[in-house]
């Protein structure tokens, strides 16, 4: 299992994304479910929408009931801890939903990311590892 950012959700489902070709080589030979949160799931819905229309959004939907795509369920404290990221790193452009990432990271000890942000490879987690970046 990997953590999975909003990014290659929409890649992965818009054919003629930027990033389409990229992610699915990317992802062509992993095993398992992508695990994502639910900042990062509404975020997708959003730009998948924008993007495709209800039925790129209906092939999301699609990766959730089959269990291709699971969504991490954070306790109230990790809700908390994520403003914590966002916070320490105020000068990078980390937002909620990457902040729910690295609290997934820490809470799962999953510490692959599959992203398309260049910038999750300056985080660092509390204990000061960093996540390991699919592409």
């Amino acid at each position: 299992m990997i953590l999975c950012d909003t990014g290659p959700l929409v890649a992965l489902l818009i054919e003629d994304d930027p990033s389409h070709e990229r992610c699915a080589s990317a992802i062509a030979f992993e095993r398992g479910p992508l695990l994502t949160t639910e900042a990062c799931l509404t975020e997708a819905f959003h730009l998948i929408r924008r993007a495709g229309g209800w039925v790129s959004q209906s092939l999301l939907w699609d990766l959730i009931q089959s269990g291709d795509v699971v969504v991490f369920t954070p306790s109230d404290s990790a809700r908390l801890r994520a403003g914590v990221y966002v916070k320490r790193y105020a000068d990078q452009p980390c937002d909620y939903a990457d902040a729910t990432l690295l609290v997934a990271a820490e809470d799962t000890g999953i510490r692959r990311v599959f992203t398309i942000d260049s910038h999750f490879y300056a985080y660092r987690l509390i204990d000061g590892s960093h996540l390991n970046v699919l592409p």
